[in-house]
């Protein structure tokens, strides 16, 4: 998936910071339809510790995304840093909310992401729910 020849397109350097920045503002507003017009109709997605929930492209986006945000009416995400090597990303999100049954909603993690012509071909996802230190003393 990533490319590690080490070269990194003036594209790929310019690109992937507002990709990010537009799924930062895509989550917030609560817009599908501008998440989803950042990944690739090829896209696919892996959660390495979690590998029964790859899936290989946009429209399972949409659905999980969706679902998401129905369920998680306030859910808010915050992009805590970033970094670029050639072309692909290292994010850390941190995304949070009121589940409508109530619950909180609060994971943090990194997605590594490979960009292809401006949008994001492929993610592999480190996200995990914080543990609330306040219910383990």
């Amino acid at each position: 998936m990533p490319n590690t020849t080490g070269n990194m397109s003036a594209e790929a350097q310019y690109e992937m910071p507002k990709v990010l920045q537009r799924m930062s503002d895509a989550i917030n507003a609560h817009d599908v339809d501008a998440f989803v017009s950042c990944f690739a109709n090829d896209f696919k997605g892996e959660q390495p510790l979690h590998p029964e929930s790859a899936f290989t492209n946009p429209a399972q986006v949409r659905e999980n995304w969706t679902a998401l945000f129905a369920q998680v009416p306030d859910l808010r995400a915050t992009l805590v840093a970033s970094t670029i090597d050639c072309d692909l990303a290292w994010a850390e999100w941190h995304w949070q909310g009121t589940r409508t049954s109530g619950s909180a909603l609060n994971i943090r993690g990194v997605v590594v992401a490979g960009l292809r012509n401006g949008i994001i071909a492929w993610a592999r996802l480190y996200m995990e729910p914080v543990h609330d230190q306040s219910s383990t003393g």
